[in-house]
């Protein structure tokens, strides 16, 4: 569950640490997602990666004193995949998703607060376009799950889809009826050459419906998406993302809700992967400068308090974050490392 704080700092006022770094195999460990529902209860997802093309799930939890890795405790079919996605309402009911990247059945993950379970994808899944991007959790057993232009809906009994008019690659949930979903969309749907534009989606309890954004095109870039989202209040969304530019730089996009429209907020650095809200009410964004040397990119977090950006060297790379209602504490999820922001 990604959620916000409530006071407002005008300075961060905590640390960042690293608290778990997982061990790999042939390739090295990467944890892709990380989410929360408690200071005791917390979950991350990645891969470890072997031989040719060998991919192995990597599932940690935190239970209030450790983090530890879960292995026998996985379905046999989710053992040898990538898990892409993770989201938790409560620790009855948290979802994963979990990818077959070597042709093999992909799928989701449901832990009911005592076992694991592997769920096929309602539908055929062979096709990339229906595979699910994003996951997100809801009281009573429910769960969203999203990929291009669709979103599923399970309200604890049955499946339901509806269109959604973006490709999403992050999903927030206020409440049932106040979802926000932000990715990508082509501007000319049938012109194959056309590059994407940035794109935002809500839901208001019946319908998903495309938002519009100031001068989503920007002239000479490519790639270009929102990739994290955050709901502070119904008038008060962040969502974050980059593009790419002729020469090969990343470049940094980021847009604010204020319950009428949304506006761009101008910030420097690379694209920008991830982002939360402490207990003090200071934003905190992940931001990945890409190099074209291999082992040379490099990672800041950016952090707006009181209106003033500051930038915060994490103690290890930072891709994605989540905090809690409290906003006390954040965990953060990079390469192999799990950090902690208290």
């Amino acid at each position: 569950m990604k959620a916000s704080g409530t006071p407002v700092a005008t300075h961060p006022q905590g640390r960042w640490r690293v608290v778990y770094r997982q061990k790999g195999l042939d390739y090295g460990a990467d944890f892709l997602d990380i989410t929360a529902t408690s200071e005791s209860d917390a979950w991350a997802v990645g891969e470890r990666t072997f031989g040719t093309d060998g991919h192995e799930a990597l599932l940690v939890r935190w239970d209030g004193k450790r983090w530890r890795r879960l292995v026998k405790e996985l379905p046999k079919p989710a053992r040898h995949v990538t898990l892409t996605k993770v989201d938790a309402s409560d620790p009855g009911n948290v979802w994963v998703i979990a990818e077959d990247q070597e042709g093999g059945e992909s799928g989701l993950l449901h832990f009911d607060g005592r076992r694991w379970s592997f769920v096929p994808d309602p539908v055929d899944t062979s096709d990339e376009a229906a595979s699910p991007s994003e996951v997100i959790a809801l009281r009573g057993g429910q769960v969203w799950t999203f990929g291009d232009g669709w979103a599923r809906h399970f309200d604890g009994q049955r499946w339901t889809s509806q269109a959604i008019p973006i490709v999403t690659h992050a999903a927030f949930a206020r409440s049932p009826q106040d979802i926000w979903a932000v990715g990508e969309a082509d501007p000319v749907p049938d012109d194959t050459s056309a590059q994407s534009e940035p794109a935002v989606a809500h839901f208001d309890g019946r319908s998903w419906q495309r938002m519009p954004l100031p001068a989503p095109s920007l002239p000479g870039s490519f790639e270009s998406r929102l990739d994290a989202v955050l709901a502070v209040a119904a008038d008060d969304v962040w969502a974050v993302g980059g593009y790419e530019t002729a020469d090969g730089t990343f470049r940094p996009l980021s847009y604010r809700w204020n319950g009428t429209a949304w506006r761009a907020v101008a910030l420097d650095g690379g694209r920008l992967t991830g982002i939360a809200r402490d207990s003090g009410g200071v934003v905190w964004v992940a931001c990945h400068r890409f190099s074209s040397d291999p082992g040379k990119d490099s990672y800041r977090l950016l952090a707006e308090a009181g209106g003033r950006w500051s930038r915060v060297t994490p103690a290890a790379p930072v891709t994605a974050m989540t905090s809690l209602p409290s906003g006390k504490p954040l965990w953060a999820i990079g390469q192999n490392a799990i950090s902690e922001y208290r």
